[in-house]
């Protein structure tokens, strides 16, 4: 009976400390980034899978990451800007505006920056878009998923 008690606890504490190994990077400094200005690949996925949305292709790539004091920044830049009318991204629960950085009226583009908290966790997004030429609307649910070890 000790033996098992044992074993168990044992067994226990491996688990513990397996956790703790794979629990995700969850500032910039635990990932390895230094503040200032880097790059990283991501995709848009759709909202329900981890397969990638058709919005994808209006996002420009890489993104740009800004890291200050371990909180990070992401600058992504959207094309087709005119059609895009919204950009919100998920921020402490609440679904914010991404903050315009830049605009580029003749090339129709736009750069937005929003909160990061880890670049292995996925960044929900919502995204309405109009296009007035056919008379679309509509409002979508995607998910962005930086590859950090892509980051340069």
């Amino acid at each position: 009976m000790k033996a098992i008690r044992s074993t168990s606890h044992v067994l226990l504490l491996f688990s513990f400390v397996l956790l703790f190994a794979l629990a995700p990077i969850s500032s910039a400094s635990a990932a390895g980034l230094a503040d200032g200005q880097h790059s990283v690949q991501y995709v848009v996925w759709k909202a329900d899978s981890d397969s990638t949305s058709t919005a994808n292709t209006y996002f420009e790539k890489p993104a740009k990451l800004v890291v200050k004091e371990g909180k990070i920044k992401a600058q992504v830049t959207l094309t087709n800007s005119s059609w895009i009318t919204s950009f919100k991204t998920l921020d402490q629960g609440v679904y914010k505006d991404a903050k315009v950085i830049n605009t580029n009226t003749a090339a129709n583009k736009r750069t937005v920056e929003f909160n990061v908290n880890s670049l292995t966790e996925v960044v929900p997004a919502k995204v309405s878009v109009t296009v007035p030429v056919i008379g679309y609307t509509g409002n979508y649910d995607v998910r962005l998923k930086f590859d950090a070890a892509s980051v340069q």
